[in-house]
């Protein structure tokens, strides 16, 4: 018989060897879980009461076995801490998972499936439900460990080879017949698949094998029939989210956009902590100028950010560029400002997600994404001033901000031609192997538009040639200050430049000296900047300036002192 031939050729750990780690901000529960493990002849069971525990344990220990509580005092549930832990390669892609949870909601039910825990166990626990799980668990385990070594060599022949095999020992096996069934898509084998899935389907139907038919249909441009395919399993298994997830996927190609974004928000409202469902509806939306639905997903996306690794800031970024697509498209000022209200709520809600250490990035990032803004609707002063603001607390630490952070402000930076900061992100950039798909579109789009770089090089250039004139020929250093200023108008090293030259001249119209003094005054500059701007306002407004310069820099330095004043009490 298939289960017994699985039992003969697929050997479970033995209890004493298997390393157990059980999570649950309850210490009282984690007593009890662990007591009855060790019963069961375990002798290693670490506990952890939070995430930072769970992830120190993990960083230590190679464990067979996690039993994680669902709802986890702290930042983060059960399963965004599995995610974490998988992310950072911390459990092997065999490890054994046991979701508990006494709350039997649907939602937390559906979250827990989302990461394909071996078994849930629903509180009040005993010790007969334990011992029911870890075995199943266990042998779950076994079966699929081959396969998994072979995947992480990079082995993906022997890993089909090694899925086959076990099926043909164990019989029926949904997650073996599964993983054998996307090997193969993954391998480009899509006849050996839709073979298997087909005969699969005879014998042991299931959400899963459905799914894999309806991805086979889109591959032979079968569009309709896959799409039709997914309705009718969601009919029988309305509550299996993966399947709104592609159902949503092919309307869009098949452009039944209304169709797609319903089926995109069954999904998230099944389960609103999945960040990726907040960002498919909000992306729907927008491109159907549904201004409440992308603002609605963009509260669940905020309420759930997933704040325990750098993913939080990703997807946040993800959300501010479907939002700026929306905004921009908003032809009224009435409904641009209600959606910068909106957007105020959202970014309010993040805060009160984020930990304390995350709190300076997101600060920062909210600056930059309201500068993007101002400067869309030609506000380009308000918008300097909002960029450097946001990059003041990190002015001497660019390296620390997160690429999303650095590829959003790039183009800002640019546009206002302040090439220092410029230097600084794009040294920060090319130590960097890795990028997130935001990152790398944003850098992509820069890398395009060449002739941007090679005026962005003029301009270095430009710059210190009349740096270098200042000294000796502060004429000719003027004429290279007005030329840039011109160009760039909010430059701050080219105005910082002209006005040195306007007072060393003791020239200079009162509109060229008010534009210059609002391109640099209330708002914090980097280090020697700072230093040059003070140099500057207090030569402006001494003795030796004139008239006219003395009465309109006194306003511009008082201003600026008191931005500086507020800045540092803030």
């Amino acid at each position: 018989m298939p289960n017994n031939q699985s039992q003969s050729n697929t050997q479970s750990l033995p209890l004493h060897a298997v390393k157990a780690l059980i999570v649950d901000d309850q210490r009282l529960a984690t007593t009890m879980l662990k007591s009855i493990l060790l019963q069961f002849g375990l002798t290693h069971v670490d506990t952890a009461l939070d995430h930072q525990q769970a992830q120190q344990h993990c960083q230590h220990n190679a464990f067979d076995l996690l039993l994680i509580d669902y709802h986890l005092e702290g930042p983060l549930t059960g399963t965004e801490l599995i995610n974490l832990l998988r992310r950072k390669k911390l459990i092997s892609p065999y490890c054994g998972i046991i979701m508990i949870s006494g709350d039997h909601s649907a939602e937390v039910i559906l979250t827990s499936m989302s990461v394909e825990p071996d078994s849930f166990m629903a509180k009040p626990i005993t010790a007969e439900m334990v011992k029911t799980k870890l075995v199943a668990t266990l042998h779950e385990c076994a079966l699929r460990t081959p396969v998994y070594k072979a995947i992480i060599n990079q082995d993906r022949k022997k890993a089909i080879t090694l899925c086959k095999k076990q099926l043909m020992h164990a019989g029926y096996h949904h997650k073996l017949e599964g993983l054998l069934l996307d090997l193969l898509i993954e391998d480009g084998q899509w006849l050996q698949a839709e073979k298997y899935a087909n005969i699969l389907k005879k014998h042991h139907p299931s959400p899963k094998l459905s799914l894999i038919l309806a991805k086979i249909l889109q591959h032979n441009n079968q569009l309709k029939a896959a799409i039709h395919l997914l309705e009718c399993q969601l009919q029988q298994s309305p509550l299996h989210i993966e399947l709104y997830d592609y159902l949503a996927i092919f309307q869009e190609q098949d452009k039944a956009y209304y169709d797609a974004l319903e089926s995109a928000q069954k999904a998230l409202k099944l389960t609103p902590s999945i960040s990726h469902r907040a960002l498919k509806v909000a992306q729907l939306a927008a491109d159907l100028d549904r201004s409440d639905q992308v603002i609605k997903a963009g509260n669940s996306l905020a309420n759930h950010l997933p704040i325990i690794d750098v993913d939080w800031i990703i997807c946040l970024a993800e959300y501010m560029a479907i939002f700026e697509q929306l905004y921009f498209t908003q032809t009224s000022l009435a409904n641009r400002q209600r959606l910068k209200i909106e957007l105020q709520r959202i970014n309010d809600r993040a805060h009160s997600r984020v930990m304390a250490a995350q709190e300076p990035f997101l600060t920062t990032y909210s600056h930059i994404v309201m500068s993007r803004l101002l400067l869309g609707n030609t506000q380009p002063l308000k918008a300097k001033r909002r960029m450097l603001l946001g990059l003041s607390q990190f002015f001497d630490k660019i390296p620390k901000l997160p690429s999303v952070v650095i590829a959003d402000t790039l183009p800002l930076l640019v546009h206002f031609g302040e090439t220092q900061l410029i230097n600084t992100c794009m040294q920060a950039i090319e130590k960097r192997n890795r990028f997130d798909g935001h990152s790398q579109n944003r850098l992509n789009d820069i890398k395009q538009q060449t002739h941007l770089t090679e005026r962005i090089k003029q301009l270095e250039l430009q710059l210190k040639e009349a740096f270098r004139l200042l000294p000796t020929s502060p004429q000719q250093a003027f004429v290279r200050y007005q030329n840039i200023v011109h160009e760039y108008p909010l430059c701050s090293e080219a105005n910082l430049g002209y006005l040195q030259c306007m007072l060393e001249l003791n020239v200079g119209n009162e509109a060229d000296i008010k534009h210059s003094l609002k391109a640099i005054s209330s708002m914090p500059l980097p280090g020697d900047l700072e230093t040059w701007r003070k140099q500057v306002l207090e030569g402006m407004t001494s003795k030796k300036a004139s008239p006219q310069q003395h009465k309109v820099a006194l306003t511009y330095k008082k201003q600026t002192q008191r931005f500086l004043e507020s800045e540092n009490t803030g």
